[in-house]
């Protein structure tokens, strides 16, 4: 599926009919082999879908013929199978074999409790013309997005993309000075906010239910952190995260088109591709991205894997052009801190002119399963800080390669220390944005400085008593995964109309890794330990012992290919004009990059661009357009 949209108005009062068109068009989604619109009283809805399942049946609106209750649906359960089996025993007769149509008999069957059911990625929406009631609901992990916004007349518009909810008329647009402010504490922002004021999400794992009396939001699934850690052997334990892996990519790779795999040669999609060539007996095409100037190369460890398991394997160099680079933001909707964006981008346009529409790919095990430096930097500076010392300190240079001696890695402990605690499991603490506020201008500050309040208590309540690890596996699943990682695969999967499965990011599979003790996942300073004694075996030894790389390009080749226009972009006038940054600051940091600098800045003017870049699209009426 490619999107949905929507309104619902208690009163009965709404734009005519052009309006829901004018938002189903405005999904972002480019190529959709159908779109369908449904229309009463109170409530609107729409649909693009891209086909994965039932090509033929499959098209929305669907509608439950003896109720007349619609749903349109973005997504994909996986489980729909066995559902349909189920719901037929239980008497329900269906016309299709496509998941939309089994999801909306489930709805009609067990309501809300249908939630607890479903294996998949999805947003939702069913309307109910008997009780005029609409049901909103967004899966688990928050794969697929869900956007709305409640007018003062009581409309409430909703849509898998925010430029569709513009579309309807009297919309107001304002950057949200919070999101920014989170922006450059964590690298994202965090749901339910939007960087625009007034538009909101649906969180994940949460569902909505708005009728005559208002509106009312409920959550549904939480990973289970008060139960008890289960006392399971580590070689079980690890047996048992490769069955669920091994489940997890068997239901992805129900479809009724051809399916492509990402292979990085990171142990994630390596353990993915290589399952679904196990498990699969037609031929199995992978693909990987290649960057020039980052100072590594993937390209050898993608083909041992290829190797390994017979696919057909294609590679391309990351190579973008200028005029394209606003799609980056303009289908993503924020703006970024990272680079992250610009290869997904890459590698879905590619495989979308392969001819494929969905791919797998290893999203997510990072976040759960332990696999980043700064999970590493907790351990470490929870150690050092018991016994402060040059050779504990040491330890660092596992994480900072650059540092020379213990007297370098010392200090650079002090630095570490002196970064604001807001939790001590929270792995953001040791990345605080250090130049924060020599680039906010003064004018911003003060627009701020009266709602810095509402930032309090805005971390996940962690439920249970678990260990430090377990805290920051679960704050990373609930504030990285949906407001970071899952969003930039499926908006710039979707932007080239591929559709992104993530196996890692099964429920079931992430219920499993949070009952296991936290040592198995990171053994000492050995990221991913669990997932390696999974496939050790399985894989080529080098995937198991190999140091994990970075995907996004590298900040110095990305400012240098595109100086011009980022100097242009972050002429003084502009950054006086827009008010978010101190001009002096942003010259500065441009003087410094033309001057090869010993000091870094490329990660700050890339925020800094993309911070104006969104704004040119979404808030100056100038690009309101659309790219």
């Amino acid at each position: 599926m490619c999107g949905i949209a929507g309104f619902f108005n208690p009163d009965g009062i709404g734009p005519d009919s052009n309006v829901l068109a004018s938002m189903a068009e405005a999904l972002a989604h480019r190529g959709p082999d159908h779109q369908g619109l449904y229309q009463d009283r109170c409530c609107a809805l729409a649909s693009r879908r891209l086909s994965i399942i039932d090509l033929a049946g499959g098209n929305q609106p669907v509608v439950h013929e003896p109720s007349g209750t619609v749903l349109v649906f973005n997504g994909e359960i996986y489980n729909y199978q066995p559902l349909r089996a189920e719901l037929a025993s239980l008497g329900h007769a269906f016309r299709t074999h496509s998941d939309s149509e089994v999801l909306l008999a489930a709805y009609m069957h067990w309501g809300k409790k249908c939630l607890r059911r479903l294996v998949g990625m999805f947003a939702f929406a069913v309307w109910n013309p008997r009780d005029r009631a609409l049901f909103l609901a967004r899966d688990r992990m928050g794969k697929k997005p869900l956007f709305y916004t409640i007018l003062p007349d009581r409309t409430l518009v909703f849509a898998s993309e925010i430029k569709s909810i513009f579309q309807f008329p009297g919309i107001p647009r304002s950057m949200n000075v919070l999101a920014m402010d989170r922006l450059l504490d964590y690298g994202f922002n965090l749901a339910p906010d939007t960087f625009l004021n007034g538009i909101r999400q649906i969180p994940p794992a949460s569902l909505m239910h708005a009728d005559m009396r208002g509106q009312r939001e409920e959550t549904y699934w939480d990973i289970p952190m008060e139960r008890p850690v289960s006392p399971v052997s580590e070689d079980d334990a690890a047996e048992g995260l490769r069955h669920h892996l091994v489940e997890a990519v068997r239901d992805r790779l129900v479809a009724d088109v051809p399916v492509a795999s990402y292979l990085s040669g990171g142990i994630d999609s390596s353990s993915v591709t290589g399952l679904y060539a196990h498990l699969s007996n037609a031929p199995v095409h992978t693909l990987s991205i290649a960057f020039e100037d980052a100072g590594y190369d993937e390209r050898h460890f993608a083909r041992l894997v290829s190797s390994s398991f017979g696919t057909t394997h294609h590679e391309f160099l990351c190579s973008i052009e200028e005029e394209e680079i606003e799609k980056l933001i303009w289908h993503l909707e924020s703006p970024l801190v990272t680079l992250l964006n610009l290869p997904l981008y890459l590698l879905s346009r590619q495989i979308r002119d392969m001819g494929f529409k969905v791919v797998l790919s290893g999203d997510g095990a990072d976040e759960i399963l332990g696999g980043y430096d700064y999970f590493k930097l907790m351990k470490l500076m929870s150690f050092i800080g018991r016994n402060e010392s040059e050779g504990r300190a040491n330890l660092l240079r596992r994480v900072f390669p650059c540092l020379s001696s213990p007297q370098q890695a010392m200090l650079q402990y002090q630095v570490l220390k002196g970064y604001p605690v807001i939790h001590p499991a929270l792995p953001y603490r040791f990345q605080a944005f250090q130049l924060k506020s020599q680039l906010l201008s003064d004018s911003f500050l003060e627009r701020l400085a009266p709602k810095v309040a509402q930032r309090e208590g805005e971390l996940p309540v962690i439920p249970g008593n678990r260990s430090l690890m377990d805290q920051a596996l679960y704050l990373e699943s609930k504030m990285r995964l949906p407001n970071l990682t899952l969003t930039l695969a499926d908006t710039m999967s979707m932007a080239n109309s591929v559709e992104l499965r993530s196996p890692f990011m099964d429920h079931r599979l992430v219920e499993y890794v949070f009952s296991l003790p936290s040592r198995y996942k990171m053994r000492g300073l050995n990221e991913k330990h669990l997932l390696k004694k999974s496939f050790r075996t399985f894989l080529p030894p080098a995937i198991c012992q190999r140091r994990k790389q970075p995907l996004a390009p590298p900040g110095k080749w990305f400012v240098r290919r595109f100086r011009g226009l980022i100097g242009d972009t972050l002429s003084a006038k502009s950054v006086r004009d827009k008010g978010y940054f101190r001009p002096e600051f942003t010259d500065h940091m441009l003087r410094e990059f033309d001057g090869d600098s010993p000091m870094d800045y490329s990660g700050v003017l890339i925020v800094a661009y993309f911070v104006h870049l969104f704004d040119d699209l979404f808030l100056s009426s100038k690009t309101r357009s659309g790219c």
